[in-house]
């Protein structure tokens, strides 16, 4: 099944649902009481009758996406801390999964952990993601550089026979994407949220069957320059003053910027963010600040 771009509305329109096939569809377990109390509030990111097929729940159990979704996986394409843009003035905001874990009895659920990061607010949460929509992928994509043995399109226009290898291993790495439905608890301090909002996680199966990730344009970005492998997208509602925001979340920042600022990328191979946003928070993309990270308990001194 071709799989359309993965269009980014701050308005979260509801998603399509995956067209069924001859496998009766088996409907995914709702997720827990105590992170439900956002669906009456916040704009709904699917569909309430999304299922998931008998084939698709099938690979969901072969493969355990814990590590993919947490950003735990080794390689220069990991990362656990996703950045992207809150509220009307899209402001900086950084989200990490510091714990994730699959539902024993159900593969499409998976329990999280984490904090993000506001201004000067770190805020512990949890949660459930609840993959509600599994689709084969479409090129362009990108392997993971480090694996040698993961399908290489440069090879394969060399030769018919090349080719023909390297269609081989795109059919045994069966690139897919998984949406899932992502809801968050913070903890109960003041002007703490909760948040509703859709994730994209693309992925493909390395040689060796383990998990890779697969790095693709989610939206009509200029080429594979700006693609990723996780976009999140949703909403938070402040419990304290019921006041709902938007926000957008991405492994690569570059990835979830188009659609909020055309020039945030400058520089004449990209990469560089505009100083003009200096006052939203992007003073440097990369930093040693590990916000994320719980704070080492004192040591007693006798």
């Amino acid at each position: 099944m071709k799989l359309p771009a993965f269009l980014f509305l701050l308005g979260l329109a509801a998603c399509q649902p995956q067209a069924q096939t001859a496998h009766q569809p088996v409907a995914a377990t709702p997720p827990p009481a105590e992170v439900t109390a956002v669906s009456a509030v916040l704009p709904a990111v699917f569909a309430p009758h999304d299922t998931l097929t008998a084939a698709a729940r099938e690979m969901l159990r072969r493969y355990d996406l814990s590590a993919l979704w947490q950003g735990a996986t080794s390689g220069p394409q990991s990362t656990s801390v996703l950045e992207g843009f809150f509220g009307p003035d899209h402001y900086r905001f950084e989200l990490a999964f510091t714990e994730v874990h699959r539902d024993a009895a159900n593969p499409a659920l998976y329990h999280v952990r984490g904090k993000c990061h506001y201004r000067k607010n770190v805020r512990p949460f949890t949660g459930t993601l609840l993959i509600r929509q599994v689709a084969d992928l479409e090129p362009p994509y990108e392997f993971e550089d480090a694996d040698n043995d993961a399908p290489n399109q440069s090879e394969a226009v060399g030769s018919d026979s090349a080719g023909t290898v390297y269609e081989q291993k795109v059919l045994l790495a069966h690139p897919r994407e998984v949406r899932a439905e992502l809801r968050i608890k913070e903890a109960p301090l003041a002007n703490a949220g909760e948040m509703l909002a859709a994730a994209a996680l693309q992925f493909y199966v390395k040689s060796n069957q383990r998990l890779g990730y697969l790095r693709s344009p989610f939206r009509s970005t200029d080429g594979l320059y700006n693609a990723g492998y996780l976009l999140i997208n949703g909403s938070r509602l402040n419990i304290s003053t019921r006041q709902v925001k938007q926000f957008v979340l991405a492994d690569n920042v570059f990835a979830a910027a188009p659609d909020v600022y055309k020039d945030f990328e400058i520089g004449d191979r990209g990469g560089e963010m505009n100083p003009k946003y200096a006052h939203l928070g992007w003073t440097e993309k990369w930093e040693n600040d590990e916000w994320w990270a719980d704070s080492p308990k004192p040591k007693l001194v006798l």
